[in-house]
């Protein structure tokens, strides 16, 4: 019984770990990005991002539960899935003319 309680504390410690760094992270993305750029940007404005963050998704665990923020995150990632279909076909066709540039070219690499 100790020994699960341990591991049980033990994984739990990790989990917050994990969101926390992952929060940390993201927040201090979108700040770099709100700021322009700069890669010091004031820490009012990541503390501001921070909360925001959180208090969105405390908003959508209360209001509609774990369902309501799935299906946010869901729908927030489809356009990225999108976007990135499109890349893999670009990428695609690029390599696909580089292959028959190099193949055409006298001098092969």
């Amino acid at each position: 019984a100790n020994a699960l309680l341990a591991v049980g504390t033990l994984a739990t410690l990790v989990i917050i770990t994990f969101f926390v760094t992952s929060s940390d992270s993201g927040s201090l993305v979108i700040d770099i990005i709100t700021a322009g750029g700069r890669p010091n940007p004031p820490v009012a404005q990541r503390i501001y991002w921070a909360s925001t963050e959180g208090a969105v998704a405390a908003i959508l665990l209360i209001g509609g539960g774990l369902g309501a923020l799935q299906t946010a995150a869901i729908s927030a990632g489809l356009p990225f899935a999108i976007l990135i279909l499109l890349m893999i076909y670009s990428l695609q066709k690029a390599l696909m003319t580089d292959y028959a540039t190099l193949n055409r070219s006298p001098e092969r690499i």
